[in-house]
């Protein structure tokens, strides 16, 4: 399933997330990208993960990523990311990503999250819930 309307999450890069060679440091990009996942469930789910985790007892933790590195980023930059969902399976979801400063491409990406209910090795895949399922059907 793709949806035709994405989600578009800025944020200004800050200063303690470059390195000494005064541009992001590298591992910052993936929290980039998911700072934007986890804005898109907010605002299109209704839900954050604080919330998933506390008053629904469901986790959502990233169980692939790719990350392609297209430009570097620097206390400068606004970032845009924009997050698409490209398949909703039976128990996880998986987006599409861009970051973007103006028309620059910065990173694209792909990430996928399982539903999952318990902890450490009762942990277990669980159904992605009825209510978001419905909410991600009326995005496209």
């Amino acid at each position: 399933m793709t949806h035709a309307s994405p989600f578009i999450h800025t944020r200004r890069i800050r200063w303690g997330e470059s390195d000494p060679a005064r541009i992001a440091y590298t591992a910052r990009f993936l929290d980039f990208a998911m700072d934007a996942v986890e804005a898109f469930f907010q605002d299109r789910l209704g839900d954050g993960f604080y919330e998933m985790n506390v008053d629904r007892g469901i986790g959502t933790p990233f169980v692939r990523v790719e990350l392609d590195f297209k430009s570097p980023l620097t206390p400068r930059d606004t970032l845009a990311t924009e997050v698409r969902v490209t398949r909703v399976g039976g128990a996880s979801l998986e987006f599409a990503v861009t970051g973007r400063v103006g028309e620059r491409v910065a990173f694209q990406g792909r990430l996928v999250c399982a539903f999952v209910r318990g902890e450490g090795a009762e942990m277990g895949a669980i159904p992605v819930p009825e209510d978001y399922r419905a909410k991600l059907r009326t995005e496209g």
